[in-house]
C-alpha cells in the first residue's frame, strides 16, 4: 500500500531560482541571495563582464563563473579549507552545492559539519590558531 500522506516532498532549488540584481557595493557586478531553508542561505556574486586587473569578486558572469558563499544561521559555512567563499564556480558547481544544502536535515548538517572539520584540521595543521605565532 502506498501511503503518500506521510511523505514530505521538497522542491529542490537550483541556479535558475537565483534572482540576480546589481551588486550593492561593486560596480559592474551582480548578486543574488536565496533562502534554502533550515537556516541556510546561499549568496552568489560575479562581475558582469570584464574583471578589474586586481581585486574584486571571484567570478565573471560573461564567462559563466561566480563566487559563492553559504550562511547557516547567519554564520559563514567554510566552503574550502582556506576561505569561507569559493570562486570561479560554474552553474553546475553551484547546482551541486545547492543540492547538498537541501533535503534531509541530518545529511545537510553532516555536510556542513564536515566542511567545518576540514577547515579546522587545516588550520591546526598550519598552526594558525597558535597564540605564540605573530
Amino acid at each position: 500500500m502506498n501511503d503518500s500522506k506521510n511523505r514530505t516532498f521538497h522542491t529542490i532549488k537550483d541556479f535558475v531560482d537565483l534572482d540576480f540584481h546589481a551588486h550593492r557595493t561593486t560596480n559592474n557586478a551582480i548578486q543574488a541571495k536565496l533562502d534554502l531553508g533550515n537556516g541556510i542561505q546561499i549568496s552568489v556574486v560575479s562581475h558582469k563582464d570584464n574583471e578589474p586587473s586586481f581585486g574584486g569578486l571571484y567570478g565573471n558572469a560573461s564567462n559563466g563563473t561566480y563566487e559563492v558563499a553559504v550562511f547557516h544561521n547567519d554564520d559563514f559555512v567554510p566552503l574550502s579549507t582556506a576561505d569561507d567563499v569559493i570562486g570561479w564556480q560554474t552553474k553546475d558547481d553551484i547546482n551541486d552545492l545547492m543540492s547538498k544544502l537541501q533535503g534531509d536535515p541530518d545529511k545537510i548538517h553532516n555536510f556542513i559539519d564536515g566542511l567545518h572539520l576540514a577547515k579546522s584540521e587545516m588550520r591546526s595543521y598550519l598552526d594558525l590558531d597558535n597564540p605564540h605565532i605573530n
